[in-house]
């Protein structure tokens, strides 16, 4: 049962594996999914920005047709915003001259309200000790007046009373002027603390505005930077315009000749378009291939993968139904073989009883064969006796055996030896007798020997048959087998074979 747990453990274990592992597949075939998603919206966005491009392409191919009639207009308006920058760049190049200056003086004003900062500092401090000192000081001076006073109250006479009095007056004016100098270090104090604070937000108002002046710059230097590419572009349109214009004069052409240019300028731009719109085209037909080429390969593979995950999911399931079946199986059978290991643990059990009672009522048996034989050597010596009275009397009486008493001595032969022995010393004993007394004594002996082998086959044969009626529960529990096997009972062959050796021993 162990071993059939175990395996059902395992198998239950690698189906969970499987189970795992197709669900790490789903998880795998879900980011290939966002994977091909995302590749999706990476495309649209690539069309979009195509179609972006491609418009942008149109406007250029419009904004390069009216650029030649434009050109002396752009010129001039370029001219215009050139003055026009050179103009705002001085008046911020003035304004920032104006605000660093500003910003050195304020710099400057800080610093020097910095360092009357660190001067009123130490001149706090120094205050602050000497009022420490002047308190340590009060604290003396009112230890010398309770002294004073407890000197006063033991000391009778108004002798010290003007003495204390002026003690009184200089301590308490001292203490006055400390208060007052006190307090105006503390008005001071707070007066310098609160010309730091508008000097800090001064100097903050100012960090805001050399900010936004530093942010004008920049602007101003972007500013600066597309006109340098304006006057660039300027330079660029006056050369065209000029190679241009050499042109015309040179060539001298006339109006349908510049109109023939024009008109094959516009063709080759007309071309030129239909040629980047074909392509447009063709790439999006290609994307919109692609892209349902692989919406089909994605729908494939989805519905693939949800047959191979039912198909699992039911071999699964198939396999835990068997499994439980084979597991509820074994359970079944391990309770009928508990419960048959239960009955026979009881009939052996009830055999070992049995075999107990069978034991102790073999050693009483043995008990009353062993009385038995001391009765049959009593016996036998008082037949001794009587046949020598007979023989000295010239008679031989057979003595009577009371052979009736050993009734239940034959149940079992294992003690017979000594009956045997007893008999042979009988006839050792008989043999010095005359001949004409031999023929009776025998004649006795084998009439009692016949009724001895009588009584203990009948007695062997009862108690075999009990033996065999007690032992019938476990012949029950054997079935048909032991019914048919009989005869290899070991305790039916023990009974034969000791019958054998009675009948060779004693010729039973």
């Amino acid at each position: 049962m162990e071993i059939e747990n175990a395996r059902l453990e395992a198998a239950a274990k690698q189906q969970t594996n499987k189970i795992e592992a197709l669900q790490k597949g789903a998880q795998e075939a879900a980011l290939v999914r966002n994977r091909l998603e995302g590749l999706v919206t990476d495309l649209q966005g690539a069309k979009i920005n195509l179609e972006d491009q491609l418009s942008r392409e149109v406007q250029k191919q419009s904004v390069l047709s009216h650029n030649a009639q434009g050109s002396h207009q752009l010129w001039e308006e370029e001219l215009k915003t050139r003055s026009r920058l050179g103009l705002r760049l001085a008046e911020l190049e003035k304004e920032k001259g104006e605000l660093s200056t500003q910003m050195e003086i304020e710099k400057k004003k800080a610093k020097k309200i910095a360092e009357q900062k660190k001067s009123v500092d130490s001149r706090l401090e120094q205050e602050m000790k000497r009022n420490t000192d002047l308190q340590k000081e009060m604290y003396r001076l009112r230890t010398l007046v309770k002294t004073a006073k407890k000197k006063l109250r033991e000391q009778e006479g108004g002798d010290l009373a003007s003495p204390l009095s002026s003690l009184r007056g200089d301590i308490g004016h001292r203490q006055l002027e400390s208060e007052a100098a006190i307090g105006r270090m503390k008005s001071r104090v707070d007066e310098l603390a609160l010309q730091l604070d508008k000097e800090a937000l001064k100097s903050s108002r100012l960090e805001a505005v050399n900010s936004e002046l530093k942010e004008q710059l920049s602007s101003l230097k972007s500013l600066s930077r597309s006109h340098e590419r304006l006057e660039r572009s300027k330079r660029q349109l006056e050369e065209e315009l000029s190679g241009l214009r050499r042109q015309v004069e040179t060539s001298m052409m006339d109006q349908s000749q510049a109109d023939q240019y024009r008109r094959e300028t516009e063709e080759r731009a007309r071309q030129e378009i239909r040629r980047k719109l074909e392509e447009v085209n063709l790439f999006l037909q290609t994307q919109a291939a692609s892209q349902e080429a692989l919406e089909q390969i994605k729908a494939a593979n989805e519905a693939s993968l949800r047959a191979q995950l039912e198909q699992r999911i039911r071999d699964l399931e198939s396999e835990l139904a068997r499994v439980r079946t084979s597991q509820q199986d074994s359970l079944s059978q391990r309770d009928s073989t508990k419960t048959e290991l239960d009955r026979y643990r009881e009939l052996y059990t009830e055999e070992l009883r049995l075999r107990k009672a069978l034991a102790t009522k073999l050693e009483r048996s043995n008990e009353r064969l062993a009385e038995a034989n001391t009765k049959l050597l009593s016996e036998r010596q008082r037949s001794k006796s009587l046949i020598a009275s007979s023989m000295a009397n010239g008679g031989l009486a057979g003595p009577s055996l009371d052979v009736g008493q050993l009734g239940s001595v034959g149940a079992y032969g294992a003690t017979l030896g000594p009956l045997s022995r007893s008999l042979s010393l009988g006839g050792s004993f008989l043999s010095p007798v005359g001949e004409g007394h031999n023929s009776r004594v025998e004649a006795y002996l084998a009439k009692m020997q016949n009724e001895l082998e009588k009584n203990i086959s009948k007695e062997l044969d009862h108690e075999l048959e009990g033996g065999a009626a007690r032992l019938s529960p476990v012949g029950s529990a054997a079935g048909s087998q032991k019914t048919l096997n009989a005869d290899q009972d070991p305790v039916t062959r023990a009974t034969q074979q000791y019958l054998e050796v009675l009948k060779k021993n004693y010729m039973i």
